[in-house]
């Protein structure tokens, strides 16, 4: 009985060790999982598989990205909650994610408070106004005349909340009157566009650019402050006299659950800025449509907070439900 006691205790010190060692091991000294709330081939898979890279290289483990996509992100939410604070699970967040979805869903199975470390914000997502040859316009200007001189009778596509803010905010600015039509992804509403189905829509700048040269699409504005290098010749709303336009801020950065260390949480967010300030990371970025910005677990933390104040009566003023 005394051997079979002894050898059960070099068992528990024997394994106190091996924990303590790996524990004491800097950090990652494993793989690292990326969850994106979106499926592959997308503007999110590519980014994060971009920063995933990236990140593999300085750290040395691999940083492997996990597609979780539906229910509105809550699914790869959801999860990224309830995974250990240990900072081997990371979540590429949007703002509608922490922001919109807990004024637009009931019985949300997250707290985008208290179930999540803010990292960091290192992209905003700018959105177009696209048209396709459908509708006789090839400015915004036309755009909004055409639609006034026909109201009900033009199409306009989205896909995701912060896009039918987008819609409700001109149409209320400019008193336009359109037939809205919802889709699941911006590849639905891509292929709207394409189809007829749709004359025209609000989403990311990412895709169009390869539709525009080939004539079928045209990009009639863009939200933000200055215009996309992949789209140069789209305006922006400022630019073609919407002033007044209130923008609702879409922006993507990266989240961690509740409880990550300090010291985990800024060495990920000081090697994700020293990453995204590369020349080739800020074009690739552009690229895909992103304009490149950088706000630290603190700011991030303040803008969520700012956010979900903002959000609430926006989303009510739009009937937004995702339930």
């Amino acid at each position: 009985m005394m051997l079979k006691a002894r050898l059960a205790l070099i068992a528990v010190l024997s394994l106190a060790c091996v924990t303590a060692s790996a524990q004491s091991q800097p950090y990652p000294n494993r793989n690292v999982r990326w969850i994106v709330p979106f499926g592959a081939g997308g503007t999110s898979d590519g980014m994060s598989r971009l920063l995933a890279d990236r990140l593999s290289q300085k750290w040395g483990q691999p940083v492997v990205v996990d597609n979780k996509p539906g229910g509105f992100t809550v699914v790869a939410a959801q999860e990224a909650a309830k995974s250990p604070p240990d900072g081997y699970t990371l979540f590429l967040t949007f703002n509608g994610t922490m922001t919109m979805n807990p004024h637009a869903m009931s019985n949300l199975p997250y707290d985008p408070v208290k179930d999540f470390t803010p990292i960091a914000v290192f992209v905003d997502i700018p959105v177009m106004f696209i048209s396709n040859n459908t509708i006789p316009v090839k400015t915004m200007k036309e755009f909004v005349d055409y639609v006034r001189a026909n109201p009900d009778k033009v199409s306009i596509g989205y896909a995701g909340p912060a896009n039918q803010v987008v819609i409700g905010q001109i149409a209320k600015e400019l008193g336009l009157k359109f037939t809205v039509v919802p889709y699941k992804s911006g590849v639905d509403v891509v292929r709207g566009l394409l189809s007829g189905e749709i004359n025209a829509a609000v989403d990311a700048a990412t895709v169009y650019p390869p539709h525009f040269k080939e004539g079928k699409m045209r990009g009639l504005a863009i939200t933000g402050k200055k215009r996309l290098a992949s789209v140069p010749d789209v305006p922006t709303l400022t630019e073609v006299g919407l002033t007044k336009f209130f923008e609702i801020p879409q922006w993507t950065g990266v989240s961690a659950p509740a409880g990550l260390p300090i010291p985990i949480r800024d060495k990920i967010a000081a090697d994700l800025k020293e990453i995204t300030a590369r020349p080739d990371v800020q074009q690739k970025l552009g690229e895909l449509g992103l304009v490149p910005v950088w706000s630290g677990p603190e700011e991030m933390g303040k803008t969520i907070q700012s956010e979900l104040k903002l959000m609430g009566p926006i989303v009510k003023e739009n009937g937004i439900n995702l339930n």
